[in-house]
């Protein structure tokens, strides 16, 4: 069952959780993003990265690039569900991140951070091109659109 709104509260284990990146290369065209998103049936993203999605679209200069990010947003995004951050998250992400970049694991930036808590909070896997700072970040990811068959950890 594919969530659909905004507003609903997430089942305990959500399957798959997407990063920016990933939405991005469905944007971009990527030829795997709509047959990997069409597949599944439970995947979401976050309120931190719709937010991330835009800020990206909207400093775009272009006006047939931001046009077409804003349609893809529309016809893609908008419908997908939507986890928020709960205030913990910001806590718990923050301290993922700066742990990971401390002890040279990785550089994830502070959204990669509250995706990662959101996921690990829910029992999600991010979905996300970048692997390397989700698990110097000790979250389940993996990259649906290099290995299209590939499962989620569980």
């Amino acid at each position: 069952m594919r969530l659909r709104s905004a507003n609903l509260t997430p089942k305990p284990l959500m399957r798959w959780l997407i990063d920016s990146d990933i939405l991005i290369e469905g944007e971009r065209g990527n030829p795997g993003f709509v047959p990997w998103l069409e597949s599944e049936a439970e995947v979401a993203t976050s309120d931190i990265i719709r937010a991330e999605f835009l800020l990206g679209v909207h400093a775009v200069h272009d006006v047939a690039k931001r046009q077409r990010g804003e349609l893809f947003y529309r016809d893609r995004i908008a419908n997908l569900a939507s986890l928020p951050c709960d205030l913990a998250d910001f806590e718990v992400g923050a301290r993922m991140a700066g742990e990971a970049r401390r002890e040279s694991r990785g550089g994830p930036s502070l959204v990669d951070g509250l995706l990662a808590a959101v996921a690990i909070r829910t029992g999600a896997t991010v979905a996300t091109r970048n692997t390397r700072d989700f698990k110097a970040m000790g979250c389940p990811c993996g990259d649906p659109l290099e290995h299209p068959s590939s499962q989620p950890a569980t």
